[in-house]
Parts: structure tokens; sequence; C-alpha cells
């Protein structure tokens, strides 16, 4: 739970905001029980009178409940800028298992200085007790696919500490472990330095849980992974609501497209499930000026969804080709593309994640954030070669898909989420024709 010193700003407020606020339950409303602000009787027009700062504030404090509105986490302004934003088509590329210096660690030595990378005094102990700095990969695909479950990845962080990545790795996979603090750059992946130098990147973007695919990929869908920690073995989260159920009620068209299991299996659906198809539809439905209103999008597993082993540059073309296909089709003026990854695989950051706000009170030891992940807006209304460095997680793009449709909060962990706003500019003019992309990297798969 976040300092509860930010509490006594939130609590001298007139007793009118603080009703919008939820009585300042530090997340302890009801997941099925609206506040004030969230049920329209007043207290969401006394949220929104609060400033952005302050609102920032009581999200910090984890003060708004589950089924709060849009007006009353973000505030009417942005709440009225959501509402009328140019943006008819959300698609999410949820990539997997890669953090952040992993992959654009090198970014500052390729045309973006903002980024934070790690020092140069950042290393780690490898079994035998030797000092490890970061050090540029020697292949593109990795043979060994490092510890990512809630275990795993609790050793990885360390109580903040960022400093067991080889000593995980180097106990539970073959070798010394040495390739868990390896890193790629731009001569690895062209293109998607080429996207971090044109559109917008975050490097303050955690995963929401120090685990695995399925407790990741169940926040963005769900702001919840209600008590699962692990893939598979914790099984799925049945019954609960997702944002596909948020979306249906309000009329918002969606789609699930993939070559494999729904969603990487995390919800348990079928290829036959309502709203699933192939990867081809999506792409015809691009060509055509027909894909519904939000759209999430997979590669094949163990093969270009970027998971050790596959290789990263087979990753990298597959996203090329979506990405091709998104800025040649006849909505991409009105498109926005989240390309994330899911966890970060094992694979090293030097950034201590914050604490988190749980999605319920029987969740409580969901506190805790996980280790960083790149995330990049693709769209005509990104901002330009720009980098954020507010805090998102996966339910920030929850929030933003809320934000766009009016729909409430899932959780209390997605109430006290961003929306990712300060990721685009909707006031100046669109990138409508953008740069000849280059190619996805090829022969470094050793």
């Amino acid at each position: 739970m976040p300092s509860l010193s930010l509490l006594p700003f939130v609590r001298s407020f007139p007793l009118a905001l603080l009703v919008g606020l939820g009585a300042l339950g530090a997340c302890s409303s009801s997941e099925s029980t609206p506040s004030p602000a969230a049920s329209g009787d007043g207290g969401a027009d006394a949220t929104a009178a609060l400033t952005p700062e302050q609102l920032k504030v009581a999200r910090a404090a984890c003060e708004l409940p589950a089924g709060a509105t849009v007006e009353a986490t973000l505030g009417a302004a942005a709440a009225a800028q959501a509402a009328k934003m140019p943006i008819e088509h959300v698609i999410v590329l949820m990539r997997e298992n890669r953090s952040f210096d992993h992959y654009f660690g090198a970014l500052p030595k390729a045309g973006q200085p903002d980024i934070e990378t790690w020092p140069a005094t950042f290393t780690n102990k490898d079994k035998a007790g030797v000092d490890v700095a970061p050090f540029h990969a020697d292949t593109t695909c990795f043979k060994a696919d490092p510890p990512h479950q809630w275990d795993g990845m609790h050793k990885q962080w360390n109580e903040g500490k960022m400093d067991g990545f080889l000593t995980n790795a180097g106990a539970t996979t073959t070798g010394d472990g040495h390739y868990a603090i390896a890193y790629f750059d731009q001569t690895d992946l062209p293109f998607y330095y080429f996207l971090a130098n044109t559109y917008a990147i975050s490097d303050r973007m955690f995963s929401s849980v120090l685990s695995g695919t399925f407790a990741n990929r169940n926040y963005l869908l769900l702001g919840s992974s209600y008590g699962i920690k692990n893939t598979l073995v914790d099984g799925y989260p049945t019954g609960k609501r997702t944002i596909f159920d948020a979306l249906d009620e309000k009329g918002v068209t969606w789609g699930v497209y993939t070559p494999t299991e729904p969603l990487e299996g995390t919800l348990g659906w079928e290829k036959d499930h309502k709203g699933v198809a192939s990867v081809d539809a999506f792409l015809k439905a691009l060509g055509d000026g027909t894909l519904p209103s939000v759209s999430f999008v997979d590669s094949t597993e163990n093969v270009d969804d970027e998971h050790p082993p596959a290789d990263v540059q087979k990753g990298e073309a597959w996203t090329r080709s979506i990405y091709e296909a998104a800025t040649k089709s006849p909505l991409w003026a009105k498109t926005a593309i989240f390309l994330v990854w899911d966890e970060s695989g094992g694979l090293f950051d030097h950034v201590p994640p914050p604490k988190a706000c749980p999605p319920s009170p029987d969740q409580a030891e969901f506190n805790q954030l996980g280790i960083r992940v790149p995330l990049l807006v693709l769209s005509p209304w990104a901002k330009k070669h720009f980098v954020s460095h507010e805090q998102h997680e996966h339910t920030s793009i929850l929030r933003f898909i809320e934000a766009r449709w009016g729909l409430p909060a899932l959780t209390a962990r997605d109430a006290n989420s961003d929306a990712l706003l300060d990721m685009f500019d909707f006031s100046g003019a669109p990138m409508l024709t953008p740069p000849a992309a280059p190619a996805a990297g090829t022969g470094g798969c050793k």
C-alpha cells in the first residue's frame, strides 16, 4: 500500500469532496458496490472539482473505488477530453516476456537521451559470486527461459534491490545465468528502435504483478488476477467481470485475434469463443475499414510472440506487419496501438517497481507492481519522439479504454490508474503519413 503520509493532504479537502473519493477507503470499497462518486448521486461532481494534482494524490493513496466513473477518477477536464478524443479504434499488442532495460536500455545511444537506463555501477552477482554488468547479447534467440512466476520474480526483485536476476537464472536453468543481464540494441531491433524514436514510449511502465503471463494479462483484462499468481497451475478467473463484459454492456464492439490460444490462454477461452477470430481476419478488417472499436491481437506462442526461446527478430517482424497494415488502413487517422510486453520474463531491469493499489480488500498481497516492461503508443495522435516519465501499468491501458468509452472502473486497481493521456497530443497536427519504417532485424539468432 502506498504511504499513508499522503492521506492528510487528501483529508484536508472539504467533506463534499471526501464523499466523491469514496470516504477515503484506501481501496477498501466493494467491487460490486460503487461509491457515491461512481453512482452519480453527487459524488462525481465533487470529485471532479479536484485539481489534476489532487486527483493524482488521491490515486497514489488508493482512495478511488471499484465502479468509479472516469470523471470521478481523472477529473472533469480529462474525462471530457477522453470522450471527445479522435480515437475510434484501440489495438492492443501484448508481447511476451521482455524487460525494459533488456530491450530499450540502449536507446540513449540511439537517439533518445531522455530514457532512464541502468547506471554504470549496476551489476548482479552470478551464482559464483562474480559481479556481472549488462552486456550486449550475442544472440537474438535465448536457449533458456529464466523463472518468471511469483516466486522467481520476487527473488529477482529482492525487496527492491534488483539483484537476483543472475542467481535465479543460474540456479534454475543451465549455465551461469549471465544471459539474464544481456541487452539488445538498435542493431538487433531496428524497427522497435524506429518506433521508440518516432512515437511515444514510457520508461515508467511496470507490469501489474511480480509474476508471469496469466496474472499480468488478467490485470489488463479484468483489473485483477483474483488471486491467480502463477500461469496455468492457478487456473482461470472464471465468472469474473472482464473488459469485454463492460464493452458489451455499452454496445462497444471488440475482437480477439490469434493463431493459437486466445489471449495466450489467460481466460481459458477456446478459439470458437465469442469475439475470437484469426489474425488474417484482423488484417482484412483493417484493410476494409471494418475493425471493431477494441482489438486484442496476439501471435503464435513461442514462435513469434518473443517469449524465450523464440527469436525476438521474428517477433519484431510480426509486429512490423501489424504496424504496416495499420498505417495503410483507412482507419489509421483514428487509431491508437498500444505495444506492450506482459512481464519481464526473468530478464534484468534496474528500476525498483513501486507499490500498487490492491484491486479489492481480499487481494491485499497484490500491493506490489512488477518489473518494468516496454510500452509504446503508436498513433497519429501520439506525441512524437516522446518519453513519458509518469507511472503506468497494465491497468492504465484498461483505464484508457474505459475513459474513451465512458466505462466505470472494474476494480480499485484500474480506478486508481492513470489513462496514458500524457502520451497523446490531441491539439497538434496528427502524423497521418509516418516516415518509412526500417525492416525488422535479421540474422541475430545464433
